[in-house]
Parts: C-alpha cells; sequence; structure tokens
C-alpha cells in the first residue's frame, strides 16, 4: 500500500459528460488517470442528495445511521432552520478513523461538515468558502467553526477568492459572448452572478487544499468539490443538444459552460496530482450523475430529478490495475476500499465491501467491529461546538445559495411552518434511505404519518403507496390511492400505484393497462419500462418483455434490472447465448443482485454448463438463502452429477422452504 491517499470528490460529476471531452483530448490529466489506473460507474443511494450521499462515501453507511438527513436542520434550542452540521453526524468519518489510527489528515470542503472537527491535521468545513451577504474582498473576516485547528483560520482565510474578484476575463472561458450580453436582462445577471458566485468558491477550495497538501504533513487527504453540481443546475438546461424550450439566442450564450466546468476541474485536479506525487494513491469519485442528453427535463422539476443512479470511480496507484474497467462498485464500497489502501481495518458495520478487483493482488483486509467503539470521534484539544447564533452570516449564506439551487423552500410566513417542513423532508429522506437500504417495514410508519400529516404533499402519499406495494401492506395501499385521488386526481403515481397494486394481486392484464397508461405520462422512465417488461414476462409475453426491457436500456444502459430482464425474456426466443450476456452485463452492474445470479445459473444448466450452472447458482444463495427455486435447480444438477449428498440437501431444503410458505397466513 502506498504511504499516502488522496479523495477526491467531484459533486455531480457523469461519465457521460466526462468521455466524449476526453475522447477529444479536452480533459488530458483525466485521461492519464483512466489510462493509469481504474474505472467504473459508482452507483448512488436514494435519495440522491448530496449531504446524505457524501456523508454516506465518507462514513461507509446509509443515511439511516450515520445521522444526516437532509440540506437542512432545526437548531437545537428552536430558534432558526440552518445547514445540516457536521454534529449531527452519529458515527465517525474517514478523517475521524484516518486521525484516531494516527495517520496525518486533512478534509476539505466536504459536505455537513460545519462546523469543522479538530482532528489530527486540519479541517476546513464545507462554510469555509462562502461569501456572506454584504462581505467584500477586504472585509470578509473568517466565521466561527469554518476551519480547524482555529490557529490556522486567519492564514487559511487569505487563500479564499471573493466572487467580487472573478472578472469578466476569467467569466469568458466559460461564456466566450459575455461582452455581447445584455447585461441588464435579469436571467443573463442571475446566471453571470451564479457562475461568478460557483468559481469564486471552487477556487478557494482549491487553493485551500492545494495549499495543505503542500505544505503540510498529511498520510489521509480529502477534498470535495460542489461545483459541477451547483453550476449544472443552473446551465445544463443550455447544454447540447439544444432543448425545445431552450431559445436559441440562450443556448448560444450558454451552451459552452459546463463542458468549460469539466475543463476547469481538469486543470485543478492536474495540480492536486502533481503536488500528491506518483507514490499516492488517488480516488476520485462523484455521488451521482447528472443528465446531460435528450432525458434532461423539460420543464421546472425538485433539483433531485436532474440526477442520474451512476457516478464516477477512479482509482490510481502502486498496486492498482492499470487502465481497465470495474464494475458494480457502489458508494459504500468507498470507505472500506480507502481504510484498506491506508492500512487500517474496515468496520464489520459497514454494508459496503473493498473493491478488490481494482488491485493487482487481493489485500490483506483488516476487519474491526466499529470504528464507534473505538475511542470518541473528536481530539482532546478541540474547541467544542460553537455559540448558538456565532455563525449566522455564514448560515444564511449557505441557506440562499440551497433556495437558489433548488434545494429547499424559500422561507414561509412563519418559523414554525418552516421548521415543520424542515422535519417532514428529513422525516422523507430518512424512510427512503430504508427502502434503499431494504427496510421497508422500518419505512413504511414513517411515510404513514406523513401522509396524515401533510396529505396535500403527493411526493409522501406516492412513497406510502411503493411501501404499501412492498411490504403487502393493502390498507396502506388504499390510504395512498385514496389520498392522491383527492388531492391530486391526475398524478402521474396513481396509475402507476393502481398497477402495481393489480400485480400484486396477481391480475397481470390490468397491471400492464395501468403500467402503460402511467408510461404514456412519463415515458422517459426507465423503471417504469422495466416494471411493464416484468408483468409481460409474467404473461409469457416474451417479444413484449424484451421491447420493453430494450426501451429502459435505451434511456439508460446502466439499469441491471434491465438485462436480467432481457436474460430471462431473450432465451424464451431460442437465443441462449445472447441471454447469457445481459446476464453477465446484469452481474457486473449490480453483483448483489440473487435474481440474475439464478437466471443465469439456470440458463448455463440448460445448456449443460453444469459446473458453471452450480457456481452462478451458488452465488445467488449466498445472498438469499431462502430461495427455493434455485435449491430445486441445485439439486436437480447435482443428481445429474452423481452428487447424491449435495442433491439430496438441496431438495430438503427447497421443500422446507416450500412447506413453510405454505403454512403461513395470507397478507389481509
Amino acid at each position: 500500500m502506498a504511504p499516502r491517499v488522496l479523495l477526491i470528490g467531484w459533486d455531480a460529476a457523469d461519465w457521460q459528460m466526462i468521455h466524449p471531452l476526453v475522447d477529444a483530448g479536452r480533459m488530458p490529466v483525466l485521461a492519464r488517470l483512466i489510462e493509469g489506473g481504474v474505472m467504473g460507474n459508482l452507483r448512488s443511494l436514494q435519495p440522491m442528495l448530496s449531504p446524505l450521499l457524501w456523508t454516506s462515501i465518507a462514513t461507509g453507511k446509509r443515511a439511516t445511521h450515520h445521522g444526516i438527513h437532509g440540506f437542512a436542520e432545526v437548531a437545537a434550542d428552536g430558534s432558526r432552520v440552518r445547514p445540516v452540521q457536521s454534529t449531527s453526524r452519529t458515527t465517525k468519518a474517514l478523517w475521524n478513523m484516518a486521525s484516531q489510527a494516527g495517520l496525518r489528515t486533512h478534509a476539505v470542503g466536504w459536505f455537513a461538515s460545519h462546523p469543522a472537527e479538530a482532528i489530527d491535521g486540519v479541517c476546513l468545513s464545507n462554510q469555509f468558502a462562502l461569501a456572506a451577504a454584504g462581505t467584500t474582498e477586504s472585509d470578509w473576516p473568517i466565521l466561527p467553526g469554518c476551519v480547524e485547528p482555529v490557529s490556522l483560520g486567519a492564514s487559511l482565510a487569505e487563500l479564499r477568492l471573493h466572487p467580487s474578484e472573478i472578472d469578466d476575463s476569467l467569466l469568458d472561458g466559460f461564456i466566450p459572448g459575455l461582452p455581447g450580453l445584455d447585461r441588464t436582462n435579469p436571467v443573463v445577471i442571475r446566471l453571470v452572478e451564479a457562475l461568478r458566485t460557483r468559481l469564486a468558491e471552487c477556487i478557494s477550495i482549491q487553493a485551500a487544499a492545494t495549499e495543505l497538501i503542500e505544505h503540510e504533513p498529511w498520510d489521509f487527504a480529502s477534498v470535495c468539490f460542489e461545483c459541477i453540481d451547483q453550476v449544472g443546475h443552473d446551465f445544463m438546461a443550455f447544454h447540447p443538444p439544444r432543448l425545445p424550450a431552450v431559445h436559441p439566442a440562450a443556448f448560444a450564450a450558454f451552451s459552452g459552460v459546463m463542458n468549460a466546468t469539466y475543463r476547469f476541474h481538469d486543470e485543478m485536479l492536474g495540480r492536486l496530482l502533481e503536488l500528491a506525487g506518483p507514490g499516492t494513491h488517488v480516488m476520485l469519485v462523484s455521488d451521482h450523475g447528472f443528465l446531460s442528453d435528450h432525458l434532461r427535463p423539460s420543464q421546472p422539476v425538485e433539483p433531485a430529478q436532474w440526477h442520474r443512479a451512476q457516478g464516477v470511480f477512479l482509482l490510481q496507484g502502486p498496486g492498482i490495475r492499470r487502465d481497465e474497467r470495474i464494475d458494480g462498485a457502489t458508494l459504500l464500497d468507498v470507505a472500506p476500499t480507502i481504510l484498506t489502501l491506508l492500512g487500517l481495518p474496515v468496520g464489520n458495520d459497514m454494508p459496503g465491501c473493498v473493491l478488490i478487483q481494482a488491485f493487482e493482488r487481493p489485500p490483506a483486509i483488516e476487519q474491526v467491529d466499529s470504528w464507534d467503539k473505538m475511542g470518541p470521534a473528536r481530539s482532546p484539544d478541540s474547541d467544542g461546538p460553537i455559540a448558538p447564533g456565532a455563525d449566522l452570516p455564514a448560515e444564511q449564506a449557505a441557506l440562499r445559495q440551497l433556495v437558489e439551487l433548488g434545494y429547499l423552500a424559500p422561507p414561509s410566513e412563519t418559523l414554525q411552518r418552516d421548521i415543520e417542513l424542515v422535519f417532514a423532508e428529513q422525516r422523507f429522506n430518512l424512510a427512503v434511505s430504508w427502502l434503499d437500504g431494504g427496510r421497508p417495514d422500518l419505512a413504511l410508519p414513517l411515510a404513514a404519518g406523513l401522509v396524515r400529516e401533510n396529505a396535500a404533499e403527493s411526493r409522501y402519499a406516492a412513497l406510502l403507496g411503493h411501501l404499501g406495494l412492498v411490504g403487502g401492506d393493502s390498507a396502506a395501499v388504499a390510504e395512498a390511492v385514496a389520498t392522491l385521488a383527492q388531492n391530486h386526481p391526475g398524478h402521474p403515481r396513481l396509475p402507476w400505484i393502481r398497477g402495481l397494486r393489480a400485480w400484486a394481486e396477481g391480475n397481470m392484464p390490468v397491471a400492464l393497462t395501468e403500467l402503460e397508461a402511467a408510461l404514456a405520462g412519463s415515458p422517459n422512465h426507465g423503471w417504469l419500462h422495466c416494471r411493464v417488461g416484468r408483468v409481460r414476462l409474467r404473461l409469457r409475453d416474451w417479444a413484449g418483455a424484451e421491447v420493453a426491457f430494450q426501451r429502459a436500456l435505451a434511456l439508460d444502459p446502466t439499469l441491471a434490472e434491465a438485462c436480467y430482464g432481457l436474460s430471462v425474456a431473450i432465451p424464451r426466443q431460442a437465443r441462449p447465448a445472447e441471454g447469457i450476456e445481459y446476464g453477465l452485463r446484469a452481474i457486473e452492474l449490480c453483483h448483489d443482485f440473487p435474481e440474475a445470479h439464478f437466471q443465469l445459473g439456470a440458463i448455463l444448466s440448460r445448456l449443460g454448463w453444469f459446473d458453471r450452472a452450480v457456481t452462478a447458482l451458488e452465488l445467488c444463495l449466498t445472498m438469499r438463502p431462502g430461495f427455493a427455486l434455485a435449491h430445486r435447480y441445485l439439486a436437480a444438477i447435482y443428481a445429474r452429477l452423481g452428487r447424491t449428498a449435495e442433491a439430496g440437501r438441496h431438495r430438503s431444503e427447497a421443500d422446507r422452504l416450500v412447506a413453510e410458505k405454505v403454512a403461513q397466513p395470507p397478507v389481509d
């Protein structure tokens, strides 16, 4: 393992943007990083909100276990709504673990990291670079909680760049026609000032990170840049190809901003790599992708609807494979892999895994029960929590930025209403995270409470309906349908929920009708195409199912479920080899997919490739031991191979599982 590890975060970076720029020679630094290491998609988590996701990357845990549940929170004394704080995190982050292990550590600009934590090194919070209203280049004091140790605050503050210092000569590299724009137009003013602010913050983070990496000793350093996501929410609508709703003049003015933003990050990356040195392990990740093609929303939507579920993963360094692709990585795998690179144990309470496929030789992986049981997360010389209200200017600047980006609603008429909304959104995000983590039983009570408190919020009712379907709770489904029908009779989720309810009841023709009606209102929804494909599989309409899954893949080539569906539908049309290819692709995209392993084993067994089929089916059972049909397949294969003991064991287990299922009372 290398003596040092550098973790770089690019919020919302996406291969769909990167690949064309790399191929055109316009991101040469990233191209060298790709050629010298491994790359692949990094599957995100739900909900796709940056504070939750970046905290999952840093802790190796879902939002259900790390305590960060939104962009905003209510101050402990109930006096105000504020940006979510590092003190709300309930588990250690990588900088705590590395510091506790005696490694010199720097953490710069990470989401939900304010107030900065005292570690064995330097911590700069995500409010370090924010310029509060009314500040100027010459009157911009460093605010409490932005820097640890506090003694470095004054010197590091000098590295910041105020938005007023970003002149038109720099902006011209992003908006070449800037001098000719109507600078009295409110839209132009807003966009230009937004870009000016984002660049100032990005440059400030880069300046601080390079200062620490160059002049302060370190073993582990992490730096997070929010710029790509922030600029994307303002300018991705203008990116080529031109959307019908975008005026040609606006397209001509702003169409190059996103590519310029990526090239700017490539230049900053070059300096970071130069300072890190050739012997350093460098990992670059993004928390999710960002729509940049014909799937971009054509009308105003919640910011998260611009996000794609596949982020970016890159790793280079000693002992890492070169110029190769790895598949199946998730956000939860980052922390275990970083710990292994640092020679530190991985917590057994981290659900992710070490990405051993990235290494030339499998690394030694040590384990510990939990880092949270290994002493305090903060250094004993910490200055303690900052005083209530001491950082109000920074809080107000951060909240204003979140409102501008659309992540928070503007303040309402009363503080009490704002507080209620924050608590509701935190519970909603927590419910979605429980669902994403496979615990719909813990999510359903949260969703039910939200619907009863705020029936007018369609997202809450839609979530309740989905949870009721997943958990077999017909009363919850009925309540969700009634709530949506009463408050939002034209809501696109109504046919979606009715279709899945019909599916759960075994009425496949009605399910197909309702789901296709849902698709009529959401034709670019890959998940819905997969649902239609699944129903057609149940109806044994193999050709129709193939069409549905191919449409889903055309929308998103990284949909593992669509590949799985094709691995089922295509062999039934006498094309088994093609089915195997799709089965392998499904597993590459999402290794933890027991149904895909089962289907691959089933196809291989039909072709007489029994040894390979056994491997696939046994893998399926390691992930889902109660899969009765997989046990039956293995019983038949082992019997054919003359391995009677194994055949008998799997046959008995299949019979037991079926008997238990029959004995269970039906769901009311």
